[in-house]
């Protein structure tokens, strides 16, 4: 008896426990030194570092097979009455003070997916000197912080930085609106980054993104503890800690500015009250106390999710970095919402279509933030009126909300505003034209698309 012969209730089953198989298994400290080959840069400029080897969607080889398992490959993957609701695809990032962020697909069946149900990033806390202790081959020690060591992972805002945030936060914002720009495949492959490199300057088009997600989880866990906290507590007492870990410089939490270029919801606005962060917050030391400050608060998880949290507010909060034009695409591309959780508990619950209706019911300050220029303030508006018009005929026709039935009262709307006043407040390396970068070359990448397989199944 073959695959094809089974009953289809029972076939369903067997390709949904295939191409919702873990494409990789989560990594420990000494798992992301020993990684062979090492990893290496999404973008020159970024500290986020990906696996050289990109990972092999388990449902791709199915598409390749016959035509009655790629029809139902397809249903499982894009019917929001299948399978597809109760398994997210699934990302683990590990974020390590002075080098960056660390990404890894857990469950990714098809990175070229364009409409995906819940995407669940996973972060860890990690630190470099938990990795140099446990090292084993002598002469090795250092190794790790000497070969991931960032280039753009200063959290400290100063006013170098001023109006911008400091270059550490914007490698979380290229993560996000990498994945929101070019899907899942736009986090695995630097080939692909660089032949779209300027799909990420969304103010520069005219189609909204092609990518769409209906739940952001976004999930932080604490330090692991290790066998040697003991010891690299009393040498950190004795002066002897290889690893200095300051606040100012190395911890996204703690860093002067963080209040002022992240506040975060208003404290004392009741429309906002629901979005306060419940968890604890204190920072355990008073920072510049002790040389090894910043090693006391490295794992404080509530404290890197208030981070995280108060970026998106700040991307999503018209009166702040939504201005600038670098929050747009989280309104284009996140349907429903984005979770929080700390250590599995529940925190804030962002609900996109309650906090667009509170932004545009609010008055507008009295003194505009001075990015808020009249050309960018008119812009807004167009994209304002444009943006509520086009999400509710999106849940239409993703049947995310009542029957999914489109009728002539919600026509499509106009193409997407443009908004070349936007483009003065950007990073330079999302310009679609750096000179810095090399040519993208077909032979770079060693990744197959939905596309191409559907291609090679026709000339079958």
């Amino acid at each position: 008896m073959s695959l094809i012969t089974l009953p289809s209730e029972l076939r369903y089953k067997i390709l949904a426990s295939v191409i919702w198989a873990p494409t990789a298994t989560l990594y420990n400290h000494l798992d992301l030194f020993y990684q062979d080959p090492p990893r290496i840069r999404l973008r020159d400029d970024w500290d986020i570092w990906i696996p050289a080897t990109s990972p092999q969607p388990p449902a791709l080889p199915l598409l390749l097979t016959c035509r009655i398992l790629r029809d139902e490959v397809q249903y499982l993957l894009h019917s929001p009455t299948a399978a597809q609701k109760s398994h997210p695809y699934e990302i683990d990032i590990v974020f390590i003070p002075k080098c960056g962020l660390f990404p890894t697909w857990v469950c990714c069946p098809l990175p070229s997916q364009f409409n995906l149900d819940t995407l669940q990033a996973s972060f860890r806390i990690m630190d470099v000197e938990d990795i140099d202790d446990e090292v084993e081959t002598v002469g090795r020690q250092g190794e790790f912080l000497r070969r991931y060591h960032g280039i753009s992972s200063d959290f400290n805002a100063n006013d170098k930085y001023y109006p911008n945030p400091p270059p550490g936060s914007w490698n979380f914002y290229r993560l996000l609106v990498s994945f929101l720009a070019l899907g899942p495949r736009g986090l695995c492959s630097p080939a692909y980054q660089r032949k779209n490199r300027g799909s990420l300057l969304s103010s520069r088009s005219r189609s909204p993104p092609r990518y769409s997600l209906r739940h952001l989880i976004i999930s932080v866990t604490s330090k692991e503890e290790t066998e040697r906290d003991e010891e690299r507590w009393e040498r950190a007492n004795c002066g002897a800690q290889r690893f200095l870990i300051a606040h100012n410089e190395d911890l996204p939490y703690g860093a002067e500015g963080e209040e002022e270029i992240f506040p975060g919801p208003p404290p004392n606005d009741d429309n906002f009250a629901q979005y306060t962060w419940t968890g604890p917050t204190d920072l355990r030391t008073v920072r510049g106390m002790h040389i090894h400050t910043g090693r006391d608060t490295l794992g404080h998880a509530d404290r890197y999710g208030l981070y995280l949290a108060n970026t998106l507010w700040a991307l999503l909060d018209f009166g702040g970095w939504l201005s600038r034009g670098l929050g747009l695409m989280l309104y284009e591309s996140i349907l429903d919402d984005i979770t929080f959780y700390v250590d599995g508990e529940p925190r804030p619950r962002f609900g996109i279509d309650d906090l667009l209706l509170s932004f545009l019911e609010r008055p507008e300050p009295p003194k505009p933030p001075r990015t808020l220029t009249p050309e960018v303030a008119a812009a807004l508006k167009v994209w304002k009126e444009w943006v509520v018009k086009w999400r509710t005929w999106r849940k239409l026709r993703e049947g995310c909300s009542g029957g999914g039935v489109l009728d002539d009262t919600c026509m499509e709307p106009e193409p997407r505003p443009s908004f070349d006043a936007f483009v003065r407040y950007l990073p330079a390396s999302t310009w679609d034209y750096d000179p810095n970068e090399p040519e993208y070359s077909d032979s770079d990448s060693d990744f197959v698309s939905e596309d191409d397989a559907d291609e090679s199944i026709a000339e079958e």
